[in-house]
């Protein structure tokens, strides 16, 4: 008989999947102030990213609650920006079960990302590194059996983990790039993405997302100003519901049917004004699915919120610029 434990662990990838898939598709026709893409060569940040959770079954709550420090560094080199994380050496604390907390649970594992000068998305290096350390903590949280380890070749693909990373650069600067600082306004955003997470096909994404207030940095740029921004986004039902159903038939755990998916995502973030360099980023994120199998219904539901925080050092040209 097919165990939910194990669909519900293969259905995880879709969590991972709708992570982000967030590069937003606007159409702004007014001429108000809006955010510049600014990162300054040699600046640094010792980053503290921490992640909660709780997964609710029949068979009982698992919660979580794991933390995570390394160093960012920025160097251009020619029309390129090369971001370095150093130092991560895993999650500490307790781990969510198995392959559990959603792509946030993976994404600092990338050692470098390679952006263009006005900050749109080249690519990684590391795959291999991501890799192990991927595997090492999914060992870490109950072993990989067969169901887990096809998972986690799934969704640690070259074009899965380039997916992920460009998902997770769109939170931290293009999703905002084009919202006017207008708290009056808010935006729709629309957008479909591939998601090779899912073996290929296309999501559609759909949300809002809008300028909160000016604030003062609450880090080291304190005598800067910051700007907290909020979107919310969920991802096509319909879309989900297909591809939870076609990853399981072809992980090969039965034909189940998916009989209700739902998700929602919340993002606050805020960064620097002049240079968007992020200071504080919260992403909570609330799903449930229930699927029925081999003549039984089962339920489940997850919440989990990611946060970091980012403490910068800024090369001396650039403070005395400022």
């Amino acid at each position: 008989m097919l165990k939910f434990q194990r669909v519900s662990i293969l259905a995880n990838l879709v969590i991972i999947a709708t992570l982000g898939a967030l590069t937003p598709r606007l159409s702004l026709t007014a001429q108000a102030q809006t955010l510049k893409f600014g990162w300054p060569d040699g600046a640094s940040a010792k980053v503290h990213s921490r992640s909660e959770g709780r997964r609710v079954r029949k068979s009982g709550d698992q919660t979580w609650d794991m933390s995570a420090d390394f160093t960012m560094q920025i160097k251009r080199a020619g029309e390129r920006i090369v971001i370095s994380r150093d130092g991560f050496s895993g999650w500490k604390g307790t781990l969510p079960p198995t392959i559990g907390g959603g792509a946030e649970r993976f994404i600092d594992m990338i050692p470098t990302f390679v952006v263009s000068a006005d900050g749109a998305f080249i690519g990684i290096e590391g795959h291999d590194i991501t890799r192990k350390l991927m595997t090492a903590s999914v060992v870490q949280s109950g072993g990989l059996d067969p169901p887990t380890q096809n998972l986690l070749e799934t969704i640690s693909t070259n074009a899965s983990l380039e997916a992920m990373a460009s998902d997770h650069w769109s939170i931290l600067v293009l999703l905002w790039e084009d919202v006017e600082l207008d708290p009056n306004l808010s935006y729709e955003l629309h957008n479909v993405t591939s998601v090779p997470q899912l073996g290929g096909g296309d999501l559609e994404i759909n949300g809002t997302v809008k300028f909160v207030k000016e604030i003062p940095c609450p880090t080291a740029l304190a005598e800067r100003r910051c700007v907290q921004l909020h979107a919310e986004t969920g991802a096509d039902k319909a879309q989900v519901n297909q591809l939870i159903q076609a990853l399981l038939r072809s992980a090969g755990v039965g034909r189940p049917t998916v009989t209700a998916w739902d998700q929602r995502t919340k993002l606050d973030i805020v960064v620097e004004q002049a240079t968007m360099l992020p200071q504080q980023l919260t992403l909570t994120r609330i799903n449930g699915m229930t699927i029925k199998a081999d003549g039984e219904t089962n339920s489940a539901s997850e919440e989990i919120t990611k946060t970091y925080t980012f403490a910068w050092s800024l090369p001396a040209d650039e403070r005395k610029r400022n």
